[in-house]
């Protein structure tokens, strides 16, 4: 009976302001709110969030405190609620920070690809400045802009077996100077 009575009159004082008497519910209930929290989150800190925030709620509508019933059973109720809504929260911020992980790592890879695509472009260029100026126009024209050797022999009044023999030639000497090099660069020549 005594119990009750040091806490009815804890209500009465909080209910009127009193830091001392939040204070003090503190020190009675901190533990066991800690403790119903701890059994749903199996997580320390965050069970020290939920304590916090059924305290900061206390104090907030300390003036709406029923004075004639027990305490504990409205902390529990509280002390479940925040646990399930830090559950809630824990659920959203994984779900956001997986989506923000993806959206980097799309991010990631496409500057890669990027870089790629340049390196590979800068190599190409490289090689294809190593041609004769006449293979190197009908290479371009043909593998690069995708002109047929029709047109391309129209163009540059030529033959179309010139043209054929400026991309064999050029294909050849593009093919031997890559062995070893990486295997974009080997493809792009292969099927072009």
């Amino acid at each position: 009976m005594r119990k009750e009575f040091y806490e009815a009159n804890l209500i009465q004082d909080l209910a009127m302001g009193s830091e001392t008497a939040l204070l003090q519910l503190y020190r009675l209930y901190a533990d066991r709110i800690f403790n119903v929290s701890f059994h749903l989150l199996k997580d320390t800190g965050w069970s020290e969030d939920v304590v916090q925030e059924v305290f900061v709620k206390l104090w907030t509508n300390r003036e709406g405190i029923k004075q004639d019933v027990g305490l504990w059973p409205f902390l529990y109720v509280m002390a479940k609620r925040e646990s399930f809504n830090k559950l809630r929260s824990i659920k959203r911020s994984h779900a956001a920070f997986e989506l923000l992980a993806y959206h980097i790592e799309r991010q990631s890879e496409m500057a890669d690809q990027v870089m790629e695509r340049k390196e590979l472009s800068q190599e190409i260029e490289h090689y294809l400045s190593q041609l004769p100026a006449q293979q190197k126009l009908v290479f371009t024209l043909s593998r690069v802009d995708g002109v047929p050797q029709q047109q391309i022999a129209e163009e540059l009044n030529l033959s179309k077996n010139t043209v054929k023999n400026h991309l064999a030639r050029a294909s050849r000497y593009l093919k031997e100077v890559r062995s070893g090099r990486n295997l974009l660069l080997s493809l792009f020549f292969y099927f072009f």
